[in-house]
């Protein structure tokens, strides 16, 4: 038995899936499979139920999911402890909206780096269901979420600045001229919205269920660099952080809808499990995140 094993098992019984646990740890499915494989061979025991797609944990793989959270942590704790008489070394994995990762972050991995060199930062996208059992198992160290708020017993949260949000469209969109924008007006319209900035988009999406507009179809995209380029063909409309779209805005290549509504009031929000232990490295990097983003302004 090998700690990188316990690592994937960890992640599989998290996250309920082979496919989403490769994705995290940067690892092809086969490996993740073999190395389950290989831990079942060496207890004797099953640890999942499969069942066609779905994944379940045996009574066996429950038991060993306790045991691995402990001896994961452990070896968190030892590394930290053992490190401080050297230069820090390990690694922080933290779940990132990509307006975060493309406009904010870049100052402040230029400053860890410089403190710490040696340790590696394991940047994912946006995550919000999952995130509880993620931060609580260890898998996801860190996350941040661009949102009003996130209620959860579990999960800590802190909330950095406010993101402006702007619904945006081309110059020749049918909707561009109109002095106000009621949500009515945003009925039957094609809406692109990204996947990589997950959380903010359910604001905007309860606006609309509440106000029982049905829009003509919503496009789920990957980037927000493809969602503009979608945008001036002049077709459809968006809503994104301001920051994402200014320098858009003054070339005249985007116009930010007049339409008033809560929901273009966001925040950037820091959250960490409230029971698990936050390594110095960890802790560091959440109090230069701070410093760097005290009292900023989207």
């Amino acid at each position: 038995m090998e700690l990188r094993q316990l690592k994937t098992f960890r992640t599989v019984a998290t996250l309920r899936s082979f496919h989403q646990a490769a994705n995290v740890l940067h690892y092809a499915q086969s490996t993740v499979s073999e190395q389950i494989r290989t831990l079942e061979e060496d207890l004797n025991v099953s640890l999942f139920i499969r069942s066609g797609k779905q994944i379940m944990l045996t009574e066996a793989g429950e038991l060993l999911l306790q045991y691995a959270q402990q001896i994961l942590e452990l070896e968190e704790e030892i590394k930290a402890e053992v490190t401080k008489l050297n230069e820090p070394q390990g690694s922080l994995t933290i779940r990132i909206p990509e307006t975060m990762s493309i406009y904010y972050v870049p100052p402040l991995i230029k400053q860890f780096h410089q403190q710490f060199p040696k340790i590696r930062l394991n940047f994912n996208g946006c995550s919000y269901y999952s995130l509880p059992k993620e931060l609580q198992s260890g898998i996801t160290n860190l996350a941040f979420l661009i949102n009003d708020t996130y209620q959860s017993a579990q999960i800590e949260t802190e909330t950095l600045f406010s993101v402006p949000l702007a619904l945006v469209v081309h110059p020749e969109h049918r909707l561009a001229k109109q002095k106000k924008i009621a949500t009515h007006d945003l009925k039957h319209e094609l809406i692109f919205l990204p996947k990589a900035d997950c959380s903010y988009r359910m604001m905007f999406e309860k606006t609309l269920a509440a106000e029982k507009i049905e829009p003509v179809v919503v496009m789920d995209v990957n980037s927000i660099s493809a969602i503009k380029q979608y945008l001036m063909t002049g077709i459809g409309l968006t809503i994104l952080p301001r920051i994402a779209v200014q320098e858009d805005i003054s070339a005249g290549r985007l116009i930010v809808l007049p339409w008033k509504n809560p929901c273009l009031n966001a925040k950037l929000l820091m959250m960490w499990h409230k029971n698990s232990w936050r390594s110095p490295i960890l802790q560091a990097f959440m109090e230069m995140t701070r410093e760097m983003f005290r009292g900023s302004i989207s």
